[in-house]
């Protein structure tokens, strides 16, 4: 079982335009517009639940729009745990044009009370009580509807709600540890070093992130990134898996290295691709290649689908993956 945690979750409002460039006209009429229950989370776990991967959504729900994003989670068939708060969910935007390039519009949210923060933390550790419970004396996980061995995580990704301080995220990590369940964090900024700081057992920044917690190191290729994170791997025993765009992506512990990557294509959407490869990373059990060849299977097959999250994840895209290790 792999639980999710969206401590800012939206609506996604994705729109096909015919025009290959914004701004040169008032008014672009879309050819085609979709409504998905959004916000990184929630987006793993609806690629988990499309793979047919035991999971639960956990994130806040307010207003009018958080009771719409219930809605598309239950028409979706996603377990979720929906924490009613004050504030309303907030709406992101996705704007496609032909040329293959995504544009986005996020919302910032609204903030959380400290009672709503506090129902959001008591929602999370009764659902690791119950992950500890389910799975204690099994080592190899939860069940998946497929019936296939999965791992169990909880995962922490997306933005912070404003006001809401980094170091909530240490303290979601170390609530997790007490109850012997690994940590997957998905965070930018601040919350993206409270994480490093206070032990994830596995971090899923993109290169650009990565190089901002080394200060806006330059990191020209995947060796360059495999040693940027190589050196915060070793100081702080994690584990790395950084998204690199049509570059791939680089996995990285204290004693491997590995690169993964495909031929380049042009993509349709790549809202919620970085989304889909953690997913992917964490669907199954098993060394970390095979984890790198999945997880960038559901990541090109993501960018490949139209809509925020692909409902056959793995199904596009996969011809010539290769990974390698890196010295």
């Amino acid at each position: 079982m792999i639980l999710t945690l969206t401590l800012n979750p939206s609506i996604d409002l994705t729109y096909h335009l015919a025009e290959d460039a914004v701004g040169e006209v008032d008014v672009h009429r879309t050819t085609a517009s979709t409504v998905e229950a959004s916000g990184k989370g929630v987006n793993v776990s609806r690629d988990l639940r499309a793979g047919g991967v035991a999971t639960t959504a956990i994130l806040p729900l307010g207003g009018a729009t958080g009771r719409h994003v219930a809605d598309l989670l239950l028409a979706d068939g996603v377990d979720y745990q929906g924490v009613p708060v004050e504030s309303e969910t907030r709406i992101n935007t996705s704007i496609l044009l032909p040329s293959g390039r995504t544009l986005k519009v996020n919302g910032p949210g609204s903030p959380l009370s400290p009672a709503d923060l506090s129902r959001v933390l008591g929602c999370v550790e009764e659902a690791l009580a119950g992950l500890a419970d389910a799975g204690a004396g099994a080592d190899s996980g939860a069940l998946a509807d497929s019936g296939a061995v999965v791992d169990r995580w909880l995962v922490i990704a997306g933005s912070l709600p404003p006001g809401l301080d980094a170091d909530i995220v240490a303290q979601l990590i170390g609530l997790a540890h007490s109850y012997g369940v690994p940590v997957a964090v998905d965070v930018s900024g601040p919350a993206l070093r409270a994480a490093l700081s206070a032990g994830a057992d596995l971090l899923a920044p993109n290169e650009i992130e990565l190089a901002e917690l080394l200060g806006g190191a330059k990191l020209e290729d995947a060796e360059a990134v495999a040693a940027a994170a190589r050196s915060l791997a070793t100081e702080h025993d994690v584990a790395f898996v950084v998204s690199m765009g049509k570059r791939g992506a680089v996995y990285v512990d204290r004693d491997l290295a590995l690169h993964g990557a495909g031929p380049e294509l042009v993509p349709v959407n790549t809202a919620g691709a970085g989304d889909a490869f953690l997913a992917g990373w964490l669907a199954a059990p098993g060394q970390p290649a095979d984890r790198m060849a999945r997880a960038l299977a559901w990541g090109r097959s993501a960018c490949l689908c139209p809509t925020t999250v692909d409902s056959a994840p793995g199904s596009r895209g996969t011809t010539g993956i290769h990974v390698r290790k890196l010295a």
